[in-house]
């Protein structure tokens, strides 16, 4: 497909009459094309075409169609029916009203040009560019920002479901791109056992069956991977991506026993790994085989597999809101390690704020320090409430009971006696400071079970 620049030549007169009377009292998209014309131009879209070949559609009219397929949930199918049917449509993209319009798959093929030259931020930044161009964006105004989750587009599996599923994907590519290699090497029952989805794959009940289960479907794996990691096995096997997330699944959930007294370094037993044993952290826990990057994660009452999305939108009274940048993350990732890369990000674009409100889970000491010192920006928003069993417990003593000299590095105590140790230690990107008293103050001291959680009174009334 080869492109060919097409001017935006204003809307044709038959279509702006016909969407007025439609329209009397206006509709949105008819402001917007008024008040920023056509938005994009095919000249930044050049990159993405060759230069000879079938002329391809208009690039600036697809990347219009494609934001207003989003923000009206639109199939493809839908989207091309609405520009050749919807005046509003017509009006916003400068077509005749006779425009047959195009076939449905002219937008996935768009998309797909999109992200194969890694252009998905034009049509965003275009967007911004012109709105700043037209007074639309506070230089130094106020933002917010705030998450939510974003679903993969898999199945929700438990960890020997996602192991059974895994084992299942991996044969199915061998078969493909190595169907002579895996005749020879597989197992006849692998056929019954992993021809079928894991929702006809009999688990049976009860957690010795199932860790018997889990441990017969452990060996198989192993099994395969032996067979793909053999001298005599085209080396390219190992990296089939199935594979790759084969034994990454296995490596999580499956661990070889020492051998036998006197047997061979491959008499060792596969077991599944319990919690105890070490299991991964969510962030790098393979979810599903058929998109490793979904990850397990939980916010307050919410579970989910997939990602989340950071939006930061404008919140000043004179203008209206406009999201100005769009942040995804694995699930598990704290919403307070986004903004500093957010706020560098915003920086690169000149749109940092004066004040960014966020929500608790954004907020801790060293990003309110990080935005004032790197940005000059006023983060500003509610303190993580203290969940700690003295906040909790009546009288006891919680941090604000301890007097904190920050430049002489010191705390005092509510009995008067002065911290012996003040370390700062670095958690997940925070900085939690350690401080320690003196032992023999803290065991003579009255105080103490209002103060340390091992001298807490107990709340179980069988140990009262």
């Amino acid at each position: 497909m080869s492109l060919h620049p097409t001017p935006d030549c204003g809307v044709p007169h038959e279509t702006a009459a016909v969407a007025r009377a439609a329209f009397p009292h206006g509709h949105a998209y008819l402001r917007l094309r008024d008040a920023l014309g056509p938005i994009y131009t095919d000249i930044p879209f050049a990159g993405l075409f060759a230069r000879v070949g079938q002329p391809a559609a208009c690039p600036w009219r697809l990347a219009l169609i494609t934001l207003l397929q989003f923000s009206e949930n639109l199939s493809d199918r839908c989207a091309a029916d609405a520009v050749r049917a919807r005046i509003d449509w017509k009006y916003l993209l400068g077509l005749d009203l006779t425009d047959p319009g195009f076939d449905a798959s002219v937008l996935s093929e768009f998309r797909s040009r999109l992200v194969a030259g890694e252009a998905e931020a034009l049509l965003f930044d275009t967007l911004l560019t012109l709105c700043r161009e037209r007074g639309l964006l506070a230089k130094r105004g106020r933002q917010r920002t705030d998450a939510t989750h974003v679903l993969g587009a898999v199945r929700s599996l438990n960890r020997l479901g996602c192991a059974i599923e895994t084992l299942r994907a991996a044969l199915n590519a061998l078969a493909v791109v190595a169907p002579d290699w895996l005749r020879a090497h597989t197992d006849p029952n692998w056929i019954e056992r992993y021809g079928r989805s894991i929702d006809d794959f009999h688990i049976p009940q009860g957690e010795t069956a199932r860790r018997a289960c889990a441990e017969a479907i452990g060996d198989d794996g192993h099994r395969l991977l032996a067979a793909v990691d053999a001298k005599a096995a085209p080396g390219w096997l190992r990296n089939v991506p199935a594979m790759v997330v084969l034994r990454r699944v296995w490596l999580q959930n499956f661990h070889v026993t020492e051998p036998p007294t006197g047997g061979s370094e491959g008499d060792g037993r596969i077991r599944w790994r319990t919690e105890a044993e070490g299991i991964p952290a969510a962030l790098v826990m393979v979810a599903s085989p058929y998109d490793p990057d979904v990850h397990y994660a939980k916010k307050r009452a919410t579970t989910w597999i997939g990602y989340k999305v950071h939006l930061t939108e404008t919140c000043d009274d004179a203008q209206p809101p406009l999201i100005v940048h769009v942040a995804t993350t694995p699930a598990p990732i704290v919403d307070r390690a986004v903004l500093d890369p957010l706020h560098a990000a915003l920086a690169t674009k000149d749109l940092l704020p004066a004040r960014h409100l966020v929500d608790a889970a954004y907020i801790d000491a060293d990003g309110l320090v990080a935005a004032a010192r790197d940005h000059d920006v006023v983060l500003t928003g509610p303190v993580s409430k203290d969940n700690q069993w003295q906040a909790r417990t009546e009288g006891a003593f919680t941090i604000e009971a301890f007097h904190l000299d920050w430049d002489r590095k010191i705390a005092t105590c509510p009995a008067g006696h002065d911290s012996r140790s003040w370390h700062p230690n670095y958690n997940l990107g925070r900085t939690v400071i350690r401080i320690r008293f003196a032992a023999q103050h803290c065991r003579a001291c009255s105080l103490k079970p209002r103060c340390t959680p091992l001298a807490a009174p107990s709340t179980d009334p069988a140990l009262a």
